[in-house]
């Protein structure tokens, strides 16, 4: 593959190095929430279900498995590459294919206010044990009935 062509991949395919992935997992996390006193799911749980779905967002990138990604994605998903472009759901969907490389999230950090969820962190494409990027992500999630949804993604190569 040549570096242009890693680099549409990279650009097209990282979501903001969404948490987790298929490969090397090693992820730390740590979070600042805004709940309600009467919230009956704790902080934790909110946090570790965001995570949750953020990794199996990343899983499915890797795989290509566009059914997961498609319920991942809310309606109004946007993305912005790292090189700038704007991507609308149908877009990012369709872009979708098995990859080589795999994905490792690190450096995440959590935040939670009301149902709306906001993961920063650093994603590390490698592929044969050689960094192919290293980007500085922004993932916001809304609860829609109960489940985490991607609304929005965005990266800054670093």
């Amino acid at each position: 593959m040549t570096r242009k062509a890693i680099g549409v991949v990279v650009a097209v395919v990282v979501f903001g190095g969404l948490a987790g992935c298929g490969g090397d997992t090693t992820e730390t996390a740590s979070a600042s929430v805004s709940v309600s006193a009467t919230a009956s799911v704790s902080v934790t749980e909110e946090q570790d279900a965001v995570l949750a779905q953020e990794a199996r967002w990343l899983t499915a990138i890797t795989a290509g498995d566009r059914d997961t990604i498609e319920s991942i994605l809310s309606p109004d998903f946007r993305h912005i590459t790292s090189e700038g472009t704007l991507l609308g759901r149908d877009e990012e969907i369709a872009s979708i294919v098995p990859v080589t490389f795999t994905m490792n999230a690190t450096e995440q950090t959590v935040d939670i206010v009301g149902d709306t969820a906001v993961i920063h962190g650093v994603n590390t494409l490698t592929e044969s044990g050689n960094v192919l990027a290293r980007e500085r992500f922004t993932d916001v999630f809304v609860k829609q009935n109960g489940t985490w949804m991607a609304l929005s993604a965005q990266e800054t190569a670093i």
